[in-house]
């Protein structure tokens, strides 16, 4: 456990098991690292894609200006790129593409993404062909290996030295078996969609907060142009 003082940072070991597994802590610490927050002053809060969208040319978050009709009547809104006012290094200060109309895009992919996270969670529930051929030919190995220890009690040098070899080879090979199913589970991970599927169908009686946050809860990033439009990059 870290304690901080001012400048001085105090350690101490402790000696009882962790309460949060460490898979769980480097996940939620990578959310945490990703996640956009809103400002605390809450006028400023404008758009639920706050702190998620940026030029796609230079990198950097853009913000919303406002302007009005003649008679005061209508507002609109833009997107200002702060890398072109502060930084000097994009193509273009103001950008013809809406956030009206960013919003409105954003949405209905987030309603398909979760369609498609819905119905990968069903064929989850399927026999997996890929998973299962894997594992027979790690039990195959298993059995292979088995049968060839109880073999060594009865070699000769000869024979001791190939089943050694043999067995070393077939240990390899299961090894590399076993990581390839570990990566066929990891992409095949289900994610829970419960926590996002009722907000998405309330969403026009959600506020602006609730919104970004589930936008957070699903969306990297999304890059902005004139030229390539918008290029969502979900985290799910």
């Amino acid at each position: 456990m870290l304690w901080q003082f001012g400048r001085l940072q105090y350690i101490k070991v402790g000696y009882h098991e962790g309460l949060i597994d460490s898979e769980t802590w480097l996940v939620v610490q990578d959310k945490k690292s990703r996640n956009a927050k809103f400002p605390s002053n809450k006028t400023h809060i404008n758009s639920w894609l706050t702190g998620l969208v940026k030029c796609a040319h230079c990198g950097k978050s853009l913000a919303i200006s406002y302007s009005w009709n003649t008679s005061h009547t209508k507002q609109w809104r833009y997107y200002i790129d702060r890398g072109a006012y502060y930084y000097n290094g994009c193509v273009k200060k103001w950008l013809k593409i809406r956030p009206d109309e960013v919003e409105t895009v954003v949405y209905e992919a987030m309603k398909n993404r979760l369609a498609n996270l819905v119905i990968a969670k069903h064929e989850a529930n399927k026999p997996d062909v890929a998973e299962t051929s894997v594992k027979t030919d790690i039990l195959r190995l298993d059995d292979e290996i088995r049968k060839l220890l109880d073999k060594l009690a009865d070699a000769d040098t000869i024979l001791f030295d190939y089943i050694q070899k043999r067995v070393s080879d077939l240990h390899k090979k299961k090894s590399e078996l076993e990581e390839k199913l570990r990566s066929h589970s990891r992409k095949h991970k289900e994610i829970d969609t419960k926590p996002l599927e009722n907000p998405l169908k309330v969403w026009n009686s959600l506020s602006n907060e609730e919104k970004h946050s589930l936008a957070v809860a699903m969306i990297d990033v999304i890059y902005i142009s004139d030229e390539n439009r918008i290029d969502i990059r979900f985290g799910i």
